[in-house]
């Protein structure tokens, strides 16, 4: 029996754009993004308007994530929308967008978010994506006068293998209760790949 020739992605596009079925599918989820974008949009235009007014030239607080400008005059009215009553992909964008040095000043205001936000252990889906981002702008604003409570937050296990972030942040802090923290918590199987990165950053120090 003679082996179905394989068919082209060409061929594949030309069969699709003509497939009525599939083309509705398309279209019925074209029309959920665009319904979804517009909910959103919405939801944070009272942040949005806020930031613009500081002359910032943004659309979403999704256009500060991975910018390379930095933002000072915006850290203070994000942490002012923190514990509003967002959806979850605007708050998860306000957290990512507080993952800057600058946001060392409303450390408390990140930590209370983090332990008001669901924990893994009382979650269905496991730990959502606005409690991966506080984890990781907790681990950015973290400094030496914190480190008590870093290393408490570093230890609580309830908070799940996110936590692996706090491990860079005790790493970046020079004083030997970071290092002795590192230690004790080297045993914890949610903390591993934080343990991970730190071996990798050593092994390419010594190269």
């Amino acid at each position: 029996m003679s082996k179905r020739k394989p068919i082209s992605a060409g061929d594949l596009l030309a069969r699709l754009a003509n497939d009525p079925e599939y083309q509705e599918r398309v279209r019925q989820r074209d029309e959920k993004i665009r319904i979804e974008g517009e909910r959103l949009a919405r939801a944070e235009a009272p942040l949005v308007e806020e930031m613009r007014a500081t002359g910032a030239d943004i659309n979403s607080v999704w256009d500060l994530i991975n910018t390379k400008k930095k933002y000072p005059e915006l850290v203070p009215i994000l942490f002012t929308h923190l514990d509003k009553n967002y959806p979850d992909r605007i708050r998860e964008g306000i957290a990512r967008a507080l993952s800057v040095g600058g946001a060392r000043t409303g450390w408390d205001k990140l930590v209370r978010a983090y332990h008001k936000d669901p924990s893994p252990t009382d979650s269905v889906d496991g730990v959502s994506q606005v409690k991966w981002a506080l984890h990781l702008a907790i681990a950015t604003a973290a400094d030496v006068s914190v480190l008590d409570e870093l290393v408490k937050l570093a230890a609580d296990r309830r908070h799940g293998q996110h936590r692996s972030f706090f491990v860079d942040a005790l790493a970046a802090i020079d004083d030997p209760r970071a290092q002795a923290a590192l230690e004790e918590l080297k045993d914890d199987p949610e903390l591993s790949e934080g343990y991970r990165r730190l071996s990798k950053k050593k092994a390419r120090r010594r190269k």
